[in-house]
């Protein structure tokens, strides 16, 4: 059956998509049976165009049934030709149309446009890189009904027969750098993920065109190897030093292998440094090879003043970090910024980290969580003015005054102003080190560019002046979305023209620890800032990711189109879950953000993964605290809604929204083991034994359940090792809590 044309000639905008487009005059439908396709890549295509060819192979046995593979020439019996690449690198696309049609593309700029071949039907599918060409794919395949998730994707019920696109597409990303953390710290989060692990994600963020990882890793990490001065490091950790055994009557203890411990698959448990070393070596390179095979980006912190213990006896006033596990050491008081043992030091851990990984795109050198130096602010401002001139920009003054004034700072302006003294002296510190020392000349880098993380927002006049060519800026400016929402007026006093910079998306992290989440509204309108005032874009911050879909959904959209709204919710719910469910699923999203913004402003750090995140937090005589019963009812509306929903979608759809009523529950479980804890020590402080010893046992078995409700949805190994810390950090201690009250009350 031969491809039928239907005529046609309109505007449309496909929102749910994300892209303004425009429809020619003949639309394509193939009728009745599929034709026979054939995939086309140039001779010399990269090995990108190649993989993006695979997949659209793929994707249409999915899809049709058609079965095809990439070829460098079609056959003569095919009917539908697919051109994948551009001009240059496909030179049947350069028969298809010639170069005045080709529209100008950047680098990220993807096209997918009908032409005509041979007297074949022909669609070309491409862009200004084998990146963009990539994520053209996977533009057409979203056009035909899928839906992409972290985990997978999410197939139409019915693809229908085979068609091309009713319209052009030529598009360019308003964000250019869509930028996805890993590696990061705590278990819970991707520190916790091998090969296996990523290699799903980033297929599935490739999807979503996403183009950088952070690959953050700490110096306490087995990823950097240093010798410096005849002293070698000799040890490593994960997870700041913690472990979380794997025992037989833990909860949810299906999820977990064999290991002692909850760890890293790919890496060793019982091993010497060495071993665990080049394992975590392995395990980097390994990483950013994917990353870069599916067309993103490697960004890298390298830790200039955060050194393993051993490297103590080289600087005898190295202190150990104010930090979990406290496994570094900072210099102390007493070391200058622009002492000589420190700055070689400092040379020969930025030397090796290029050494080690010279595939790395960008270095990112950070601001200190807890600012050292902060007495050293003015000596350190007088050279950045001697050089760069900088009183003429702002004065220190002026500088101290603004960091003072700074709203809705944990820890008041004592903070603020302590971490603008302090980041002026690392600033004079990075770019002595860098600009006069020459740290990396003779290294395998030395024209590596640098990101600049975490200074000071009230610094931002000068960076400009001070940062060297090529640089870019990492912005956090407060902990959690809705705090940054509300002194949004901030991203617009940097100058993106001189300095491109991205903004910390905090999907999961200080604002509710491991308690379901949703900061989609927050991200929306700081997505909306960031676009008009001209930044490059965007970088995820999180632990888990089972609770992120929508968010993410929204965030890829909007990095392409400023019409996106978190509506787009609706779009990924209709295809998951039919369009019985899509309100009941609407509620229940909104009353989950609606929870997630209450818990930023009143329960910061609620439930952080640490040691004494239940006991001694919660142990406190007196009632639940209000702002809590809240949190909790706001889980129990969205609940409410996602068991309406379930009733009104079919069986096998049903998995999306099971996952959130399991987190519902445990959330609510979290809060319930609280009420009963505080209850506890309520009696407890009155001297009622009996009753604290009761309380305590509700705790425990709330907590039980709570846990035993998210083991039912997890999804990930983030999901197990949420699951793992709070066996160690709550259950384990309320049981050892219910067995002294035992034997308090049996004494008596």
């Amino acid at each position: 059956m031969r491809p039928v044309f239907q005529k046609s000639s309109s505007f449309l905008v496909l929102a749910g998509f994300g892209l303004l487009v425009l429809m020619t005059q003949c639309d394509l439908v193939i009728a009745d049976e599929s034709p026979k396709i054939a995939v086309v890549v140039g001779e010399a295509a990269p090995e990108l165009e190649r993989y993006a060819a695979t997949e659209l192979c793929d994707y249409l046995e999915k899809l049709y049934g058609i079965r095809t593979t990439p070829s460098e020439k079609a056959s003569e019996e095919a009917e539908v030709l697919i051109l994948v690449g551009n001009l240059e690198t496909n030179s049947a696309i350069a028969k298809a149309i010639d170069a005045e049609t080709w529209p100008e593309l950047t680098d990220q700029g993807l096209m997918i446009k009908r032409a005509s071949l041979d007297g074949k039907s022909t669609l070309i599918v491409g862009g200004g890189s084998p990146k963009a060409t990539l994520w053209a794919v996977y533009e057409l395949v979203e056009r035909w009904g899928v839906r992409y998730l972290l985990h997978g994707d999410v197939l139409p019920d019915d693809a229908g027969e085979f068609h091309l696109p009713e319209s052009d597409v030529t598009v360019e990303p308003l964000l250019r750098v869509r930028q996805w953390r890993v590696v990061n710290s705590l278990i819970c989060g991707p520190e916790s993920w091998g090969m296996a692990d990523y290699r799903l994600v980033l297929g599935q963020l490739a999807k979503l065109k996403f183009n950088r990882i952070l690959v953050y890793n700490w110096p306490f990490h087995p990823f950097l190897h240093i010798e410096h001065q005849g002293v070698a490091r000799k040890s490593a950790w994960l997870n700041f030093g913690l472990k979380l055994p794997i025992t037989d009557d833990m909860v949810g203890r299906h999820l977990f292998d064999d290991r002692s411990h909850f760890w890293n698959p790919d890496l060793p448990i019982k091993a010497s440094y060495e071993e665990f070393s080049a394992a975590g070596e392995k395990l980097i390179h390994s990483l950013m090879a994917l990353a870069h095979e599916r067309g993103m980006e490697c960004v890298m912190p390298v830790h200039l003043t955060d050194f393993p213990p051993e490297f103590k006896e080289l600087i005898p006033d190295l202190q150990p970090i104010h930090q979990l596990g406290k496994l570094t050491v900072v210099p102390g008081k007493n070391t200058p910024p622009d002492d000589p043992a420190l700055t070689k030091l400092a040379a020969a851990v930025l030397q090796a980290t290029v050494n080690t990984y010279p595939e790395v795109d960008y270095l990112m050198l950070s601001m200190p969580e807890h600012r050292q130096w902060t007495e050293r602010y003015e000596a350190a401002w007088q050279a950045l003015d001697a050089k760069y001139g900088i009183n003429e920009i702002t004065s220190l003054e002026e500088v101290i005054a603004a960091a003072g004034k700074r709203p809705d700072v944990p820890g008041g302006a004592s903070r603020a102003i302590g971490e603008a003294k302090g980041d002026i002296v690392m600033l004079r510190f990075y770019d002595r080190l860098i600009t006069e020392h020459r740290a990396l000349a003779g290294s395998k880098r030395p024209d590596i560019k640098f990101i600049y993380k975490a200074v000071a927002d009230e610094l931002f006049p000068i960076l400009p002046q001070i940062l060297p060519p090529g640089s870019e800026t990492h912005n956090f400016l407060a902990y959690t979305p809705a705090r940054i929402v509300k002194r949004r007026e901030v991203i617009g006093t940097l100058d993106t023209e001189k300095i491109p910079a991205t903004l910390i998306f905090t999907l999961h992290d200080d604002n509710v620890g491991l308690l379901p989440a949703l900061a989609t509204g927050s991200l929306h309108e700081l997505t909306k800032d960031i676009r008009k005032h001209g930044w490059a874009g965007f970088s995820t911050r999180y632990w888990q990711i089972s609770d992120h879909d929508p968010c993410v959904a929204y965030i890829a959209r909007a990095a392409w189109d400023e019409t996106v709204t978190p509506e787009v919710y609706r779009d990924q719910i209709r295809t998951a879950c039919g369009e019985a469910a899509v309100e009941d699923t609407l509620t229940m999203f909104r009353e989950l953000e609606k929870t997630s913004i209450l818990l930023e402003w009143h329960a910061l750090g609620l439930a952080f993964p640490v040691p004494g995140m239940m006991l001694p937090k919660h142990w406190q005589p007196g009632p639940m605290p209000e702002k809590y019963a809240e949190a909790r009812d706001g889980y129990r509306r969205a609940l409410d809604a996602a068991r309406r929903a379930r009733e009104k979608m079919p069986e096998e759809k049903r998995a999306y929204v099971d996952y959130w009523i399991g987190r519902f529950e445990f959330g609510i479980g979290y809060f319930d083991t609280i009420e009963a804890v505080r209850a506890a020590a309520t009696a407890e402080k009155s001297g009622e034994s009996a009753e604290a010893l009761r309380h305590t046992e509700e705790a425990l078995a709330k907590a039980r359940t709570a846990l035993e409700a998210y083991a039912r949805v997890a999804r990930d190994q983030s999901d197990r090792g949420a699951i793992a810390t709070m066996n160690e950090y709550i259950y384990r201690p309320l049981q050892a809590k219910v067995q002294e009250l035992a034997a308090i009350s049996q004494s008596k």
